[in-house]
């Protein structure tokens, strides 16, 4: 279970990553953090507001019935201590008889039966407020000889804390909408730097690929010419293939650096035509590598995309899935209307690499790094990001590992 809410955070860290900007995701959590501080500081200060208020008119109900038991008229004859009462408080003011008998009440228990009452039961009160009251019980030389009630008016009531609660609700917003603009405006001046400086980084690898390109075809050329001569042929290739393998390297850091800047060239797309004919071209590279191609590809799947892009992420797919395979195995490639399922049948990535294998350079097996460069799925996942899609990997020792591609 732990691991599954794993997946599902760092399944939305990655679509609002694919959604948002940097400095957008900044001010949000920004702006989530001051909600949550605004809300919980408002329920603890309302809470300790009405804990104290009930604590306050619950202390100044038994003052009250307090000075009502002092006068000893009421313990002497409690039928006609009602009439001696202070007329200030005469109102507020119920006398019982020992039996629940109603010998005195007053204006805010209009709403009670006027003969008998359960002393100890919630009274039903005149008008549509709430109240609290308190009883306490007469005594007569250690005996009860009847009971006082005194009532007082809840003047915050259910309603008003309604209503405190909303004010906080509409004060949480505004604050919330102040600190995300706040928040966007002090990420975006911050982040300013980093962005200026991540542009000079990305040109210079695109200038440096450009400009090691030419040397590049130069040495080639001249491995070229001198294996004609049929000396030192063994070393020639050598070199050759080291030179291949050097402009492989630019190519792929440039696709990397251009991906950077690149503008996706929307147009609608045949996925299911794109997806077989990238399928069928790797063909042969399986049989080269004893492997089975399994392709289960739905008529009609088209989707919103840059056609050229999108063969590329198809095709580095498919080729990783080739490399990372053994002898015996099988590539298999499953395209419906929701997502593209790429994977192989003898290729494990053990849990702690699965959240960095979309992270250039980066190789499972240190073991492995002759098959690749580790830019082929880092191409994938900005290919993605630039469609608005989402890529996620599953792998395990008995199934093999799977890349999905989900278009939406």
């Amino acid at each position: 279970m732990w691991h599954s809410l794993k997946e599902r955070r760092r399944d939305l860290e990655e679509r609002l990553s694919a959604r948002f900007s940097v400095e957008q995701r900044l001010a949000m959590k920004f702006t989530r953090l001051v909600c949550v501080l605004i809300l919980a500081s408002g329920l603890i200060l309302m809470t300790c507001d009405t804990v104290i208020f009930y604590y306050r008119m619950m202390h100044g109900l038994n003052v009250q019935v307090d000075q009502i038991l002092s006068d000893n008229q009421v313990s002497a004859n409690p039928a006609t201590a009602g009439q001696g009462l202070n007329p200030s408080v005469r109102p507020f003011v119920r006398i019982l008889a020992s039996d629940g008998t109603v010998l005195y009440q007053g204006e805010m228990f209009a709403g009670s039966a006027s003969g008998h009452a359960d002393p100890f039961a919630a009274p039903k009160m005149g008008g549509d407020s709430s109240y609290s009251v308190v009883t306490r019980a007469i005594h007569r030389e250690g005996s009860i000889v009847g009971f006082v009630q005194f009532a007082g008016h809840v003047r915050q009531g259910p309603n008003e804390f309604g209503w405190k609660t909303l004010e906080l609700l509409v004060v949480t917003i505004l604050m919330g909408a102040l600190s995300y603009v706040l928040g966007l405006r002090f990420s975006r001046s911050t982040l300013q730097p980093v962005h200026e400086s991540q542009a000079r980084l990305e040109q210079f690898t695109q200038d440096a690929s450009h400009e090691l390109r030419t040397p590049l075809a130069s040495i080639s050329s001249s491995l070229d010419v001198a294996m004609k001569t049929g000396e030192y042929q063994d070393r020639i290739m050598a070199a050759k293939g080291q030179v291949k393998y050097a402009s492989l390297l630019v190519e792929r850091l440039l696709e990397v650096a251009q991906l950077d800047r690149a503008e996706v060239d929307l147009g609608q797309v045949d996925l299911t035509a794109l997806v077989t004919a990238v399928a069928s071209q790797n063909v042969e590279s399986c049989k080269e590598h004893e492997l089975t191609m399994q392709a289960t590809i739905h008529e009609g799947v088209t989707v919103e995309g840059d056609s050229l892009l999108l063969r590329q992420l198809v095709n580095n797919l498919i080729e990783n899935a080739v490399k990372f395979n053994a002898p015996g195995g099988t590539v298999s490639v499953v395209l419906n209307a929701a997502d593209l399922h790429v994977g192989n049948s003898r290729g494990f990535i053990a849990p702690d690499d699965l959240s960095h294998v979309f992270e250039p350079f980066y190789q499972v097996d240190a073991a492995r790094t002759q098959r690749g460069f580790g830019l082929g799925l880092a191409i994938v996942k900005k290919i993605a990001d630039l469609h608005g899609w989402h890529v996620v990997v599953t792998s395990s020792a008995e199934a093999g590992t799977d890349f999905i591609v989900r278009f939406t």
